[in-house]
């Protein structure tokens, strides 16, 4: 009986996993939808670039993204949970940097760099994240307790954006 049980597990985690999709492309992550367990792809762009003056003695620089809010919503909840394809062998986070956006007028902004008169700084607050291996090549990425704002997973092509509502 014990046999048939641990039988029985083992081919239903099985069937789990292959029910589950997956990305087809690396280096792309996608939502995964808690409730129907159903991948959603984020809203991708291309970096663009900003410099700003703000003043004669201050300026700063960075990215953004058109639209005070991404398309991909996501409702907000305790665990969001994320999925990638990466390369075998390579981490994740070294991959994805998960920042925050910040809204200035009609877009979504992520400042890199501010400059004085004096000095230059190039820190930006990353938001950690938990990797947990799917199989070869796979990834989930968890973020917890993310609040309502804009985010984006940001790789050294692309900008991942997405809402928490």
């Amino acid at each position: 009986m014990k046999k048939i049980l641990i039988t029985s597990l083992i081919f239903l985690s099985f069937l789990n996993l292959k029910a589950q999709n997956l990305p087809e492309f690396n280096d792309k992550p996608a939502y995964v939808d808690a409730k129907t367990k159903e991948l959603r792809e984020l809203e991708k762009s291309q970096y663009n670039t900003m410099a700003k003056a703000k003043g004669l003695a201050k300026a700063e620089a960075g990215f953004f993204l058109n639209g005070i809010s991404s398309p991909v919503k996501i409702t907000k909840q305790e665990e969001v949970k994320f999925i990638v394809k990466v390369t075998p062998g390579t981490d994740p986070t070294s991959v994805f940097d998960l920042v925050q956006f910040e809204i200035r007028k009609e877009q979504r902004v992520f400042i890199t760099t501010k400059a004085k008169a004096t000095s230059t700084s190039t820190s930006f607050e990353k938001i950690s994240y938990e990797v947990k291996k799917v199989k070869e090549g796979y990834y989930y990425l968890t973020v917890k307790n993310l609040g309502i704002g804009e985010y984006f997973f940001g790789s050294s092509d692309f900008m991942f954006a997405f809402s928490i509502e």
